[in-house]
């Protein structure tokens, strides 16, 4: 044998040893990633089967109060959250007003709409499957090449492992949420928690606290003797203390917030502290509903007798947070953002009247306006700290202006313009007691 003949068969043989070599570990890699799946397979099997047998048991507990009907069951289930914890709790919440009101409880009543026509050739198993998340699927991801030389001829290994794991466990078909399944709404009234706090709250069983609240509200702004008056506003201030007290136990039994508000009532509520503040004030005319702001010539003491109703009332809700009562606050911004509007289009309309007063070379000028450059006297006048912010200021400024306001006897309705440490022009009102923007 020649030394190249011998030099060729070498290299051939080391070629072979090296590719069975690289066959083997890619064997292994393929083994180990199948063994590994299908043990991750099977455990997401015995998860479904046991989540299976939770939900089973929870809507069949939920069945009893509807005659074992799972179609109902179904419909309870998802009321109470759509999980084993929720219908868990749902159940016995439920269970302990059937065992309190007896023959007075009516599971219709409660939870209306449970009749709704139910869909054809679904089984039971098919609900409790609506409720349970089938197993998780997992597949090769991207190429799998082979190890060394393999890879020299292509090919990709994950097909085959993906379908070896499908033969050696395969999966049940998943069916969760399948089947569209709304939560009902819970009538709260009808249950026993809330009807024991109406009556040991003095609440008329077909009243609502709401109305209460309405009421002593109304009340409060007609009351004429301050006393009485103030006696009034702490039964209506203690009304709603009770209102959240029910609506703990409105969400801890239905998980849904409730909310106190119309749009109307707060529509009411705002409308009253308004007249109340202004009335206070002496600037209305009129009897009850008919009452009429007289604005002409009294701008500024309507403008802070509003700004402070509104006031009253956030201090009124400051307990409540804004967001578990959207109705009350949004109609709270609106109407700030509505004094705010109202103000600006008045400080327009005396500009333009100080400007007319200019062009027809009013020697007297307009008497409720004011520029910056009058103003900056007062303002330049004001010892300002070394360290001091823009915000302290403007504070020591604004007071400084405020202060020749009352002891020049400023007009109220007066707007004063004034030039921030920014250079920005602010229009203020002088009300008669303090400035407003």
């Amino acid at each position: 044998m020649s030394f190249a003949t011998g030099f060729v068969t070498g290299l051939a043989k080391s070629v072979d040893d090296q590719l069975k070599n690289d066959m083997l570990r890619t064997q292994k890699r393929m083994d180990g990633m199948e063994q590994y799946r299908v043990t991750r397979r099977r455990a997401e099997e015995d998860r479904v089967k046991k989540d299976t047998k939770e939900v089973f048991e929870a809507m069949k507990n939920l069945s009893t109060f509807v005659g074992g009907d799972m179609f109902k069951a179904k419909q309870l289930y998802a009321t109470g959250g759509g999980t084993v914890t929720g219908a868990t709790n749902f159940y016995n919440f439920l269970n302990k007003n059937r065992v309190s009101l007896g023959e007075e409880f009516k599971i219709d009543t409660i939870v209306p709409g449970l009749n709704a026509i139910r869909p054809e050739g679904i089984s039971e198993a098919d609900y409790v499957a609506n409720f349970v998340e089938g197993a998780k699927v997992i597949k090769s991801q991207g190429k799998m090449e082979g190890s060394g030389l393999l890879k020299l001829f292509g090919g990709n290994f994950g097909p085959t492992v993906d379908r070896n794991v499908e033969e050696q466990s395969s999966l049940t078909e998943s069916k969760f949420g399948t089947i569209p399944t709304k939560p009902l709404t819970v009538n709260y009234e009808a249950l026993v928690d809330s009807q024991a706090y109406k009556k040991a709250n003095q609440i008329a069983p077909k009243g609502t606290f709401m109305a209460e609240y309405l009421s002593l509200d109304k009340q409060y702004y007609n009351e004429t003797d301050s006393t009485k008056q103030k006696a009034i506003g702490k039964r209506r201030d203690d009304m709603y203390a009770k209102y959240e007290k029910d609506k703990e136990l409105s969400k801890s039994a239905t998980g849904k917030s409730t909310t106190l508000f119309s749009k109307e009532s707060v529509t009411s509520i705002i409308d009253k502290a308004n007249v109340n503040s202004v009335e206070g004030a002496g600037y209305t005319s009129g009897v009850g509903e008919t009452l009429k702001i007289l604005l002409d010539g009294n701008e500024g003491q309507v403008f802070e007798a509003k700004d402070n109703a509104l006031k009253s009332l956030y201090t009124r809700f400051k307990s409540t947070k804004p967001e578990s009562e959207p109705i009350l606050f949004n109609a709270l911004e609106a109407e700030a953002e509505l004094q705010k509007t109202q103000r600006q289009q008045y400080k327009s309309r005396q500009e333009d009247l100080y400007k007319d007063s200019i062009a027809d070379d009013d020697s007297v000028g307009f008497d409720k306006y004011q520029d910056f450059n009058a103003t900056q006297a007062v303002v330049s006048s004001v010892t300002i700290p070394p360290a001091a912010s823009a915000k302290q200021i403007i504070a020591l400024q604004t007071e400084a202006i405020a202060k020749e306001a009352k002891s020049q006897r400023y007009a109220a309705g007066k707007v004063i313009e004034y030039k921030t440490p920014t250079n920005e022009i602010v229009k203020l009102i002088w009300t008669g007691n303090r400035l407003i923007n």
